[in-house]
């Protein structure tokens, strides 16, 4: 245990170690919402709002808490894996008495606890005093905390599995660009899932990227029975499931077909 708390510890210390770095991140993130906030409200303000499904509160506060939590559920597993096969170094990562697999996720459980700190904090603060209304639903709150905490797992999980797949394709920055399109549009991180149109909103409900923003989101920003809240969780409880065993099925696929360059 106390060998992937250092682990932590190292990813914590990395991106930390650019202070200048933090603060363009920082500021680049309050810009990030300040438009979101200046564009919803001049499409709210147009006659295009009247074709909303969500009100205007509603959406603002949807935007809001997501882009708030995007601040710390932001996932760099994908980036660390290529780097390290391009490199040569997954060789020693491979060898050493640590689960891989486990040592990916502790570095990036402390690079997002100092996101949380450093970035979604401050800016839910500054998201309260400058919105003067309430962000969330009090009572709600708990089975909110808990579905982010889902979200966060699947996340990872999303990403591990794109990552890993670099085991026998080298090279996944052109599937992951293509891939993170899709999944931040249908994740719900730009547009409210509600707004999407019918089709869409169908073959969502097969894919695992509700799960990551649009769930939490609601479940924090909109009242709902006790009955659709428990149906939603249960939704990222089965993808959870699914996702930890295709990971583990493209470790073990990827493992046996692993091609180091550069060491």
């Amino acid at each position: 245990m106390r060998k992937y708390l250092d682990l932590s510890l190292i990813g914590i210390k990395e991106h930390t170690a650019y202070l200048n770095s933090v603060w363009a991140s920082f500021l680049a993130k309050i810009v990030y919402l300040y438009m979101q906030f200046a564009l919803w409200n001049a499409l709210f303000s147009s006659n295009a709002g009247k074709s909303i499904p969500l009100s205007h509160d509603d959406t603002i506060r949807y935007i809001i808490i997501a882009t708030i939590i995007s601040t710390f559920m932001e996932c760099d597993v994908i980036g660390w894996i290529n780097q390290q096969i391009q490199s040569g170094d997954v060789a020693n990562q491979l060898i050493r008495p640590v689960d891989y697999k486990a040592m990916i996720f502790s570095k990036h459980l402390g690079v997002s606890c100092v996101r949380l700190v450093l970035y979604a904090i401050p800016l839910s603060i500054a998201a309260a005093a400058f919105y003067k209304k309430p962000l969330i639903c009090r009572g709600q709150l708990i089975y909110g905390i808990i579905s982010v905490l889902l979200a966060y797992m699947i996340q990872f999980l999303y990403s591990l599995i794109i990552g890993l797949m670099a085991f026998w394709l080298i090279v996944t920055w052109p599937l992951n660009m293509l891939l993170a399109a899709i999944y931040k549009l249908l994740s719900g991180s730009w547009i409210p899932a509600q707004m999407f149109p019918d089709l869409l909103s169908k073959i969502n409900l097969f894919l695992p990227f509700r799960a990551i923003y649009a769930i939490p989101v609601t479940i924090i920003t909109t009242s709902m029975d006790k009955a659709d809240i428990m149906s939603a969780i249960r939704v990222q409880l089965i993808w959870l499931v699914i996702l930890f065993l295709l990971s583990e099925l493209t470790w073990v696929v990827g493992k046996n077909k692993l091609v180091v360059q550069g060491g």
